[in-house]
């Protein structure tokens, strides 16, 4: 894509509008070190067919690579911060002919709210931990010297692994 095109059209249609990048991002666009990273990190043979997760926490975005010059953006956090950050990923693959693809399935979010932030605000109930007392006393698995009551969280309704 042409590094000129900056806005995209993403899923719930969307507008993901990548910024310009200022002089400092465009620093670090250009280092040979960012591009190091996309050849050697972001499309490690290894990598083809696995969605990179891990770049959530740190960069807001997900990136699934799809082949040896090809990824495609999965998710981005909608904050000026990750938009800028993938505005210099978006450049490094363009300086270096790789293809980053931002499309109808690249899901743009909200960032999340942390409910600890404001105290006074009263959580959402599905976000609420539910706790729940099970009675294990009619249990014959169990030896008698266990307590008879086991607490169970469940915090949204699954298991994380």
């Amino acid at each position: 894509m042409n590094d000129k095109i900056r806005e995209y059209e993403v899923n719930g249609n969307q507008k993901l509008t990548l910024p310009l990048l200022s002089i400092q991002q465009m620093e670090i666009a250009t280092d040979d070190q960012a591009v190091e990273y996309v050849k050697e990190v972001i499309h490690h043979e290894h990598s083809y067919g696995y969605p990179l997760i891990e770049m959530y926490k740190k960069n807001g975005i997900i990136l699934h690579p799809i082949d040896a010059t090809n990824a495609h953006v999965l998710l981005v956090i909608n904050k000026s911060s990750v938009l800028g950050t993938l505005a210099i990923f978006n450049h490094v693959y363009n300086r270096i002919g790789y293809n980053l693809i931002i499309d109808g399935s690249t899901v743009l979010r909200s960032p999340f709210t942390n409910p600890l932030d404001n105290p006074d605000e009263e959580m959402p109930e599905q976000l609420q931990p539910q706790v729940e007392l099970m009675d294990n006393s009619s249990n014959d698995d169990f030896p008698q010297s266990v307590n008879s009551k086991q607490i169970k969280t469940n915090v949204v309704g699954m298991e994380v692994a």
